[in-house]
């Protein structure tokens, strides 16, 4: 993976997926609240929608790298690509894939089962300062939204509310012939995290 992919992938990871402190020149996230702190709001809040048929904190256990995609669903995305990379984050565990072609193209999952908050962590501390905002129809009856650091379609992060307490989300980088085609990765993310989220209802 060149530099560049590196550079973009890590960002969607600290600033995006993890929703911590961030002093990126084009805008930053607030700290996400401890558990104890979630606890005492009602949700969801913040203007997050509700999860109706929510899924059991089973379908988000263990690391994304074994359970959101199977290898040849990773192949459908992203072509030869490197094997899952797993890592811990303030908000749960994370996996990170990246195509092994070169061209900056990748991804990284997280299932965010430590903040008690869900999607309404998401619109509490990235609605206010995000580049780019766009509440998606729902996934398969999950709410969904998808947002932006930067005024840049290559890059994106989509958050998918499994419960009101659990979400998983998907930062999504597009490879240079993408980018080139014009294409946006607020279209393309949805895609992984519709499959993602077929697998962790089989897994429910």
């Amino acid at each position: 993976m060149n530099r560049r992919a590196t550079i973009t992938i890590a960002a969607i990871a600290t600033c995006g997926l993890l929703l911590t402190g961030c002093t990126e020149k084009r805008g930053s996230a607030s700290p996400a609240p401890s558990s104890a702190e979630a606890s005492t709001s009602a949700l969801p809040h913040d203007g997050a929608p509700k999860v109706d048929s929510p899924l059991p904190a089973t379908a988000l256990a263990g690391n994304p790298c074994d359970s959101a995609l199977t290898p040849d669903q990773v192949s459908t995305f992203l072509g030869d690509a490197t094997s899952g990379k797993p890592s811990d984050s303030a908000l749960g565990p994370l996996c990170n894939w990246s195509s092994n072609s070169g061209s900056g193209a990748g991804f990284a999952i997280s299932y965010e089962t430590k903040s008690d908050q869900g999607i309404s962590l998401t619109y509490q501390n990235i609605q206010p300062k995000a580049a780019r905002w766009k509440p998606l129809d729902p996934i398969q009856g999950f709410p969904a939204v998808a947002y932006a650091n930067f005024d840049d379609k290559r890059s994106c992060v989509v958050v998918v509310g499994v419960s009101d307490t659990l979400a998983f989300s998907v930062g999504l980088t597009l490879g240079d012939k993408a980018a080139s085609e014009g294409k946006d990765s607020f279209d393309i993310a949805p895609q992984v995290a519709d499959t993602v989220l077929t697998n962790l209802k089989a897994r429910a």
